[in-house]
């Protein structure tokens, strides 16, 4: 009886075990069919185009930067026309042969552009000699991104692999490569061991091509039923090609961390990410860093880590020793040496921060991966972007320069910038640091601060939208505040609001207290208005973070992106109209077909008319109050903007807009120590910068919409004025707001009187 037992043991086992190795062929029998190694000419990037440009009559080609733009798109100028990509520039003309635009199906045709005085006039297509209302620029290339990360990847050949860096791979990874089937008894079996005796996957005795093979096929999982797939794989892998062709997809293929939102992936890749350089230029200890980091490419990233980078090199510059592949002598130059990194800008990414920011609005607003090969228009305008950027980085050198203090502690004074189109809401401009290649943080969407003075703009636009049922009694423009010592009850404490001056200015219209950006009138104009309101009316232009119920909040207690501030202030541009920011137009398949086109979300969040008068108000602030240094430093044309300051502070900001444009600055330090500027001195300059670059001085006012009249008043009073009065300055008012009385401090007014009934003012 128990030898037929053990003879029915016996032969189940050996059917089970032939079962699994028919099985096991079968499956071989499959990948041998479907498996095969990536190729240098597979998975085509993603691509990102930034926003094609108009030339347009009335476009200033110089301060536009139309010559920027065409080198940017590869165009050359040329002493005879003849060809896609030529141009000729003359000060009245310039001859122009358009590349062809597949996205918007446009061939290549010629075009001339005339000029006067270096503003176009005219643009003509040459063929047919008539006259366009505009051509369109391709959409430039931003940067390109493969398998879910952003990148552009050059694939290296093996015969073109440094014999180093392949000894030194092979040394840490696989040193029986060449003379195993893909897979090697011995690892295994000590991986099998260790795995056993600590009860656990915890070691694995991978060859490289097992490794392909799981980066390629499998998920990162560790389990037994996925190690014997990749041990399958691997055998398939190693009868159907070459070793060589199996390394070379690896050392191509390797993850080798981050730099930032971008992915590195291939030895060539980290050799120009980390080091600046070509694959065949580096040094041994270079190599060794990167040939260390496959064990744990993010643990040993010398942008991570600087001290786990080092310890990991300097274990593979030993084995490399151990080996024979180094000298004693050049181990120990090679050990000593530290580790020096330097991460180029991408010169394929202008934009990096936006980049970012693009990718993960995409992500949220389709709710999918994004497809291989498709197209991504955005909204960027790279010339735009270009000077944003110089401007930041130019901005907060002078800094430091100007106030030595700045440069003390760990962090680095920072910053950022966002440009906005007011009408559509299309983001220009987005930098979100100083210098990405060290902090991939952005600053301009990521970072919520204190708004501070930036609120005080909308407190007094809740007022002036409530004054329309208030009538004569209601807040205007030319109201009269109490800039004077008070307290408000707070809980079971007082809260007595003082200016940044500490000092009190007495009876001030409401012009002059955001002007100078008085705190007591805003705090005033707050309680008498309820905090409710101003709430409402926040959330309404856009403002998503936690708002305090509390008289705070008219000081700008609560946080907020750049981004969302900068936004708020584009609805008071735009009329009150209000657009959520979008980082693109279309996500377009390699196919051509549209995926995603993300709806515009506009909404009328105030009137026309209390838009109006805040701008109205926030033009003075440039003109006279504490951003009137900008004129000073050369800022022309109509524009509006408001400083900002926080608490102790920390914070400086300035957000300004003319009718096609808001720009939003921020300065200060991650870890909020107090900078010790106001936002005049910190932001301000940078923002001019910004501006005078960006903004035609002949850029039209904003335009004064129905139900706004105008009145000469005596600011003194805030009453109509009189031949009497010393000062008398022009005010607008909502229709039905408007003072009735004449100045009673300065008398006089009969003659203002009889002209008013007889209809003349």
């Amino acid at each position: 009886m128990a030898g037929r037992w053990m003879k029915w043991v016996v032969g189940g086992a050996l059917g089970l075990t032939g079962a699994a190795l028919l099985g096991l062929v079968g499956y071989g029998a499959i990948l041998s069919a479907s498996l095969s190694l990536p190729k240098s000419d597979e998975h085509p990037p993603l691509l990102i185009f930034g926003a094609p440009h108009l030339l347009k009559p009335g476009e200033a080609v110089i301060e536009t930067g139309v010559f920027d733009r065409l080198h940017r798109l590869g165009y050359r100028a040329v002493s005879n026309v003849q060809a896609p990509g030529d141009y000729l520039a003359s000060p009245t003309v310039i001859d122009l042969y358009l590349h062809a635009q597949e996205e918007s199906h446009q061939p290549s045709r010629r075009v001339q552009v005339e000029l006067k005085d270096g503003v176009i006039t005219n643009v003509l297509s040459v063929r047919e000699r008539e006259a366009l209302p505009f051509v369109t620029l391709e959409a430039p290339l931003l940067s390109g991104m493969r398998g879910g990360s952003r990148q552009v990847r050059e694939w290296v050949p093996y015969g073109q692999i440094p014999p180093l860096v392949i000894k030194t791979v092979l040394a840490v990874e696989d040193r029986r490569f060449f003379s195993h089937y893909g897979v090697d008894p011995v690892a295994i079996g000590r991986a099998l061991w260790a795995n056993v005796t600590r009860g656990g996957v915890v070691q694995g005795g991978s060859t490289i091509t097992q490794q392909l093979a799981k980066n390629l096929f499998y998920s990162p999982q560790r389990t037994m039923g996925r190690k014997l797939r990749e041990v399958v794989a691997a055998v398939v892998m190693e009868w159907k090609y070459r070793k060589e062709e199996i390394l070379e997809s690896y050392l191509n293929e390797i993850y080798l961390g981050q730099a930032g939102s971008v992915s590195i992936y291939g030895v060539g890749e980290a050799a120009h990410r980390y080091f600046g350089k070509s694959l065949d230029a580096l040094s041994v200890e270079e190599v060794a860093l990167i040939g260390g980091m496959i064990k744990g490419p993010n643990t040993y990233s010398p942008t991570k880590n600087l001290e786990h980078a080092t310890h990991r090199r300097n274990v593979v510059l030993r084995r490399l020793r151990d080996e024979g592949v180094l000298t004693e002598g050049a181990w120990k130059e090679a050990v000593n040496r530290p580790v020096q990194v330097s991460l180029p800008e991408d010169v394929v990414a202008d934009a990096p921060y936006f980049v970012d920011y693009l990718l993960r609005q995409v992500e949220a607003g389709t709710g999918m991966g994004i497809p291989e090969g498709a197209r991504i228009y955005s909204t960027l305008d790279p010339y735009m972007q270009q000077l944003a950027t110089d401007s930041l980085r130019k901005g907060l050198e002078k800094l430091e320069r100007q106030y030595p203090a700045l440069r003390e502690g760990e962090t680095p004074l920072q910053g950022a910038v966002v440009v906005l189109d007011t009408h559509t809401g299309h983001l220009r401009a987005m930098v979100g640091g100083r210098e990405y290649r060290t902090s991939q943080f952005n600053r301009a969407s990521q970072a919520h601060r204190q708004a501070g003075s930036l609120f005080k703009p909308f407190v007094y636009l809740a007022a002036f939208e409530a004054a329309r049922a208030e009538g004569s009694t209601g807040l205007t423009p030319a109201t009269m505040l109490a800039d004077e010592p008070v307290s408000f009850e707070s809980g079971t404490s007082s809260w007595s609001p003082q200016n940044y001056d500490r000092q009190f200015h007495g009876q001030v219209t409401v012009r002059a207290a955001l002007e100078q950006s008085l705190n007591v009138p805003a705090v005033r104009t707050a309680h008498r208005l309820g905090i409710g309101s101003i709430n409402r009316l926040l959330r309404g232009f856009g403002l998503q973070g936690a708002l305090p119920d509390n008289l705070s909040t008219a000081l700008g207690s609560a946080s907020v992106s750049l981004l969302e501030i900068t936004a708020a202030y584009g609805g008071l541009a735009n009329a009150g109209v209000v657009v959520k920011p979008v980082a693109l137009t279309n996500l377009v398949r390699d196919s051509g077909e549209t995926v995603w086109s993300p709806m515009v979300d506009r909404h009328q969040a105030v009137s026309a008319q209390g838009a109006y008068l805040a701008t109205s108000l926030l033009k003075g602030v440039l003109d006279r109050g504490t951003g009137s240094k900008a004129r000073a430093w050369g800022l022309r044309g109509p524009v509006a903007g408001k400083t900002g300051t926080t608490d102790g502070y920390r914070d400086a900001w300035f957000v300004g807009y003319t009718p096609e444009l808001v720009i939003g600055v921020w300065v200060g330090f991650d870890d909020e120590r107090a900078i010790r500027l106001a936002g005049s001195q910190a932001a301000l300059p940078i923002w001019v910068d910004v501006a005078r670059r960006l903004i035609p001085a002949d850029s039209p006012d904003f335009s004064m919409p129905s139900g706004i009249v105008s009145r000469t008043i005596d600011p003194r009073t805030g009453q109509l004025a009189t031949a009497q009065c010393p000062e008398r300055v022009a005010e607008v008012f909502l229709e039905g707001t408007e003072p009735s009385v004449y100045c009673e401090v300065h008398g006089g007014g009969l003659w203002e009187r009889v002209k008013h009934t007889l209809g003349f003012s």
